[in-house]
């Protein structure tokens, strides 16, 4: 009998993003100073200013790459700077005329590619900055996980290598394929590069919360088909656990049974306060609290 698999998200589930984010907020002021010639303090009270005026509406903003909400902007701080600068996109404003005209005049394709070098080069300089660093105590959340019976598999849009790094730092070994014949075994695996975000040619929609949810997600639901998991964590509801839902209420292949989200305190009320309607099997506030949802498990399992 093979082992109970958990599949989880990285981002957010073993990391505390919000000084991520911080850095590429930094980042993304900075590029829109020099782009526009205009003193930093001064973006940084625009950019303040544009990112109060999203949020007062998430539902309309996110992380759109393709120009499809992917996931809203009150679900993750670091969608943000996406969302900021889809605003800037769309927006006829004076202020965000002015940057959308300079981002062009930089250079940039549009500013789904501006937010893209934001993220991209804020991200790269938080590891700069920043030793890698996961959240506290997390060898040992993994232990007591592994302890239950459970075998991990991280997945995430972050790339594999930095997902390796920063288990490394916190003395976990991590390796992107099962180990061979007399290799070090790993403690658990990852798959980087999973392409959550990226949306199929239907435009199929769950509504949770008043809100539609994308659920054409052929890149994602190619990796769940592909582990198979018993049980899916993550802490962005769009990104991670409502493709998993749809599967698991249509009995597809490689659906997972359980749904869990990490609760962080920006997690919005359409997503914790009705647990997605229902969708969310269980809520934890760290790592280490699967433990406990392995064990609720094995006993209505009997």
């Amino acid at each position: 009998m093979r082992p109970y698999k958990i599949l989880s998200d990285f981002d957010g589930v073993w990391t505390d993003q919000h000084l991520e984010a911080e850095v590429v907020r930094d980042f993304a002021v900075a590029a829109l100073a020099q782009a526009a010639r205009v003193a930093s303090p001064a973006v940084a009270d625009d950019y303040a200013a544009m990112l109060r005026t999203v949020e007062a509406a998430p539902a309309e903003h996110g992380w759109a790459p393709d120009g499809r909400i992917s996931a809203y902007v009150d679900e993750d701080p670091l969608c943000q700077c996406s969302a900021i600068c889809r605003f800037i996109e769309h927006d006829r404003g004076a202020v965000a005329t002015r940057y959308r005209d300079a981002v062009t005049s930089a250079g940039f394709a549009s500013m789904s590619a501006f937010g893209e070098h934001c993220f991209v080069g804020g991200t790269a300089r938080y590891r700069e900055l920043h030793p890698p660093c996961i959240v506290d105590d997390a060898a040992d959340m993994l232990a007591a996980v592994r302890d239950g019976g459970a075998e991990v598999v991280v997945v995430s849009n972050s790339a594999t290598e930095k997902l390796v790094a920063f288990f490394a730092a916190a003395g976990i070994h991590a390796s992107e394929a099962p180990p061979q014949h007399g290799d070090h075994p790993a403690v658990l695996r990852v798959r980087g590069s999973a392409g959550k975000w990226f949306l199929g040619p239907t435009d199929e929609t769950l509504t949770v919360g008043g809100r539609s949810i994308f659920v054409d997600r052929p890149r994602y639901r190619a990796v769940i088909a592909d582990e198979e998991p018993d049980l899916v964590i993550g802490d962005v509801f769009s990104l991670d656990l409502a493709l998993p839902h749809v599967m698991r209420g249509r009995g597809d292949a490689g659906a997972p049974s359980t749904l869990v989200l990490r609760r962080h305190h920006h997690t919005p009320a359409w997503i914790g306060a009705s647990r997605a309607d229902g969708a969310i099997d269980a809520m934890v506030e760290h790592v280490g609290d699967l433990a406990h949802v392995l064990a609720d498990v094995r006993a209505r399992q009997g």
